[in-house]
């Protein structure tokens, strides 16, 4: 058992690390790149990524969740994902080819005709690592994993992104930058985890896998759907019936596609944590409902008291922070953020469940929320719009909040999980959002009032806040909630013994 604890809690450090590095190196990136490439740059990727992204799910009928999900794993298996991936990669790769003039078509944005040819082709690359990545990910390798990670994204956004930026490539910096991660990720992947294939290919294995895939494929469609397609629609609706889009209305789609490109990295840190190191973890342990009750009490605790103070404080401090990420010229994204980020608390929470629904294949019946999900955000965007971005971000918030509860709910009828059990693992993260709330409030008004630029006003709020959060953390341990769902509450125990620290909170104790 301490094998096996060990095992989990070393293959969630390397996975945090990579997924970590991997969004800090992302925002370093896009935060250059704004400085390079006009914005309207940022939309057409955007709608071009959305699209694509939605029907990346679809190419590869979820394989790959299948093969992480089954106990046993045959050579017929292996062969059969990689023949179904490549050929519905391939596939996809000419459809989008075909569809590339209609869908320059239906946006009035014809830069989108060749952009979408190009990134067309990230349907087959990812189809052809789609074993590799999904066994390296089911043996929980998440070590070789960052190695992997960090050569493409070094590779692709770093050198070759920004190289084409700085020699004035404009829009095409992004989108050869993104060809050239997919396929150094692919190379590296069957570098690190040469999966032997062979040619026999037998039908009844692969329908095993596409029996699972097929769930598992619906849900992470409504999934992707309901977090993309706002960037997907805003543009469509600010048109209307315009003939195109004007130079404000492009303008706006590009606040809002940044402001919701911000909102997401924190809920890709713990939706890739989630779909890794979660998923892997609650497929070993699907029929031991006691341990998932525990894991789902556990991962709600940690994840909320993480994610609720960051998000009230980004609320306060949404201008400062895409002020110094994007620049002076983005600063009007920074209403938009400060809304959209109370979502990130309730879509961070619901990744929990997703990981559940997966591992119980439960992926249908979790489907149909994922359905009025989806439906809830394309009639709250379709309202919203004609009355600004702030309010098309408030229907997405509201969407998120009704998405978590029912997602909880299914959880609570699949493993008999109470309501005041989660209620009590988020108190914890309450207490010290309320600490955020007030400390936050404070700060952000003697900034406006001082006029105090941008990095200072962000630097001493992120210092005041969380340096006091975490004292309070470290002399009252309790904060965080009892100890047997709470897998950080020793950490102030720990850190007491170290001698530095003992020493200054002492000499601190002797001042008040």
């Amino acid at each position: 058992m301490s094998d096996h604890r060990n095992s989990l809690a070393g293959s969630f450090s390397w996975n945090t690390l990579t997924v970590v590095l991997q969004v800090v190196i992302q925002l370093a990136y896009t935060g250059l790149l704004a400085r390079l490439v006009s914005k309207d740059s940022f939309m057409l990727m955007g709608i071009v990524l959305s699209i694509m992204g939605f029907a990346e799910i679809f190419s590869q009928v979820g394989v790959g969740p299948a093969l992480i999900q089954r106990k046993e794993v045959h050579q017929q298996h292996l062969n059969g994902a990689f023949y179904t991936a490549v050929i519905l990669g391939v596939s996809f790769t000419l459809l989008f080819v075909l569809l590339a003039q209609p869908i320059a078509t239906f946006y009035h944005l014809q830069e989108l005709r060749d952009i979408t040819m190009v990134v067309a082709s990230s349907f087959t690359i990812s189809a052809i690592a789609v074993v590799p990545r999904s066994m390296m990910m089911k043996h929980m390798r998440f070590k070789t994993m960052f190695k992997a990670s960090m050569i493409s994204i070094v590779g692709g956004n770093v050198i070759v992104g920004l190289t084409l930026a700085w020699m004035g490539w404009n829009v095409w910096a992004y989108v050869w930058a993104l060809f050239t991660q997919n396929a150094l990720m692919t190379l590296a992947l069957w570098y690190y985890e040469p999966v032997k294939l062979t040619v026999r290919w037998e039908w009844k294995y692969t329908r095993e896998l596409i029996r699972y895939g097929a769930g598992s494929t619906l849900f992470n469609a409504l999934n992707y759907l309901a977090t993309k397609m706002d960037v997907m629609l805003v543009p469509r609706f600010l048109r209307g019936g315009a003939p195109e889009l004007d130079l404000t209305q492009k303008t706006l789609a590009s606040y809002y596609e940044r402001s919701s490109y911000a909102m997401t990295q924190p809920i890709t840190v713990m939706g890739k944590l989630s779909d890794s190191v979660l998923f892997s973890g609650m497929s070993r342990m699907q029929d031991e409902t006691a341990k998932l009750r525990k894991t789902i009490l556990v991962a709600t605790n940690m994840l909320s008291i993480l994610i609720v103070p960051f998000s009230i404080f980004v609320a306060f401090f949404a201008e400062d922070i895409i002020g110094i990420w994007l620049g002076e010229d983005y600063t009007d994204a920074g209403a938009i953020l400060k809304i959209l980020f109370f979502a990130v608390i309730f879509r961070t929470l619901s990744k929990l469940g997703d990981s559940l629904l997966r591992a119980r294949d439960a992926v249908f019946q979790g489907s149909w929320f994922k359905a009025i999900y989806v439906i809830l955000i394309a009639l709250g965007i379709w309202i919203a719009v004609p009355y600004g971005m702030t309010w098309v971000a408030a229907a997405i918030v509201f969407a998120t909040v009704v998405h978590y509860l029912m997602n909880m709910h299914m959880c609570t009828q699949l493993i008999g999980i109470h309501w005041s059990a989660l209620f009590s693992a988020l108190i914890p993260s309450l207490k010290l959002g309320f600490i955020a709330l007030v400390l936050s409030g404070l700060i952000w008004y003697v900034r406006i009032d001082l006029h105090l630029p941008h990095m200072v006003g962000l630097g001493a709020g992120m210092t005041l806040v969380f340096g006091i959060i975490a004292s309070v953390v470290y002399l009252r341990p309790d904060t965080l909630g009892k100890k047997d769902i709470n897998p950080i509450s020793f950490l102030p125990d720990k850190l007491k013994k170290i001698s530095v620290l003992a020493t200054m909170v002492k000499r601190l104790e002797a001042v008040a």
